[in-house]
């Protein structure tokens, strides 16, 4: 595991306790300091999921073994998980009584008198609907980053490929050249052997001829 990655691990550990322990003293506060419990701990998850994203990205950028690589993928979205189920979804919960609170209880003074209980219950709807709107632009932003991280990491892969294409390539040229070099050398070996050949052949007719030339003066 590389050391950027170990610190974003570490980081998020850290900033999820923290979160988790506000979080779990932010339903006994009462409504101002618990306002603001509430939108620290929003900067948190936040900030938990963009570690997320810097980890996932880390994790595509460095860690080369797919083995590996699958492993720390499986952790990220188990994190995820976490922050899913003992994070987002208790301080969605506590906007929502926050929102019960100050519409029906501590600003109640602030709300027009003219406003029955189906209106405000319609305010309710409408806050709940901004507030899932803004949970599909941020799940749609990490997506977006995921996203980019697969790929980045095709990219990485196809230029891997293309590289060991073009040594396969290059290998294969080089593999033709001495081939080539291997077929002009038999030649030119084809060449010398029957020329080789052909030298023996006339060394031994003129041998043949002087063994005659011989026999002929010495019985003549």
């Amino acid at each position: 595991m590389s050391t950027l990655l170990s610190s974003y691990e570490s980081e998020f550990k850290v900033t999820l306790e923290q979160a988790r322990s506000s979080l779990n003293n932010a339903g006994s506060e009462p409504l101002p300091q618990r306002n603001a419990v509430l939108k620290q701990v929003e900067q948190q998850q936040e900030e938990l999921f963009d570690l997320l994203d810097q980890m996932e990205i880390e994790v595509n950028n460095s860690v080369r073994d797919s083995q590996e690589r699958a492993v720390h993928k499986a952790k990220i979205r188990e994190y995820k998980k976490q922050v899913q189920t003992a994070l987002k979804q208790p301080l969605q919960k506590l906007i929502d009584s926050r929102d019960r609170d100050m519409l029906f209880g501590d600003m109640s003074d602030s709300v027009p008198s003219t406003l029955n209980d189906e209106q405000r219950q319609q305010l309710l709807s409408n806050h709940s609907l901004l507030a899932s709107s803004g949970d599909k632009l941020r799940d749609a932003t990490r997506i977006a980053s995921e996203t980019e991280g697969i790929g980045s990491q095709i990219m990485m892969d196809l230029r891997s490929q293309r590289e060991t294409l073009e040594n396969s390539r290059n290998t294969l040229f080089q593999a033709d050249s001495y081939v080539d070099k291997s077929i002009r050398t038999l030649k030119t070996m084809s060449r010398r052997l029957v020329a080789n050949k052909f030298i023996s052949y006339a060394i031994i007719a003129v041998l043949i001829l002087l063994i005659l030339l011989v026999l002929f003066s010495k019985f003549r």
